[in-house]
């Protein structure tokens, strides 16, 4: 998820009709899912971890367009291994995992890529909240680190590149993992309210900003219940990379926001 903390305009969209749109039950075991999903999350711990060994001197670490660019290519490159080995050991296709020929998608598909738009400003709404909230307690937050890292590039080519992530890579990944592999896992397995839970919970921490807990918790309950009823992965997959394709316009100026809601 890409976040950023203004937003102007409000986009109200219909989905269409889903009442016979359902989530099929996958083969895989639960602890199958939780398996191949804790590489990823374990990944992006330990990467913290050692990043808060490192000593500060004051200055920001240096950007390295190409080590991001080879992170991003292997985390796509292991979602897409997760995917291969539950359709090599259970013999399915790509639409038996995913259902991405589920549902009428010249209807369904740009919708759910406008959603992502429309719900920016119910997030930001949140986040304002949280942001008050953190201040009466006296706790400290800043911005998430992409979105530091998106305000110090100074040419429309950094920018482009470095979109790469939060509007194509993050919502593959993530959705595939998540929503695709752990969700439908649990939602067969264990309560419904603890399959939209935990699955949420993990999305959200693995994103690393306490800003943003809440929105992204919110953000990711939407989007299992938005698999849960179209059974069509690419739908939370748009909604996600339009969500962080708007607030990557925000954060680069496209969308004014600060001119309506100056900082102070």
């Amino acid at each position: 998820m890409f976040h950023s903390t203004q937003s102007f305009f409000i986009v109200i969209v219909a989905m269409p009709s889903l009442t016979c749109l359902v989530l099929n039950k996958k083969p895989w075991k639960l602890w199958e899912a939780i398996l191949l999903v804790s590489p990823f999350i374990l990944s992006i711990g330990f990467t913290q971890l050692a990043a808060s060994k490192v000593p500060t001197t004051g200055a920001p670490a240096e950007f390295s367009m190409g080590h991001f660019l080879l992170n991003s290519a292997i985390f796509v490159a292991y979602a897409a291994c997760a995917t291969g080995i539950l359709m090599s050991k259970y013999e399915l296709n790509l639409n038996d995992v995913f259902g991405v020929k589920s549902s009428p998608l010249i209807e369904l598909l740009p919708t759910a890529f406008i959603i992502g738009f429309a719900i920016v400003p119910i997030m930001l709404l949140l986040q304002m909240g949280c942001i008050y909230l953190f201040k009466q307690m006296n706790i400290s937050v800043e911005a998430q680190q992409s979105i530091q890292t998106l305000k110090s590039f100074n040419t429309p080519t950094q920018i482009a590149v470095f979109s790469i992530m939060p509007v194509i890579q993050a919502p593959l990944v993530e959705e595939i993992l998540f929503r695709g592999i752990l969700f439908p896992s649990m939602r067969f397995n264990t309560p419904r309210w603890l399959a939209y839970l935990f699955p949420a919970l993990l999305f959200a921490v693995v994103h690393l900003s306490l800003l943003n807990l809440a929105p992204l918790f919110v953000l990711a309950l939407f989007l299992a219940w938005q698999y849960e009823k179209t059974g069509n992965l690419l739908c939370p997959i748009l909604t996600h990379a339009g969500f962080n394709l708007c607030n990557i316009l925000i954060a680069t100026g496209i969308i004014p926001l600060h001119k309506l809601f100056p900082e102070s």
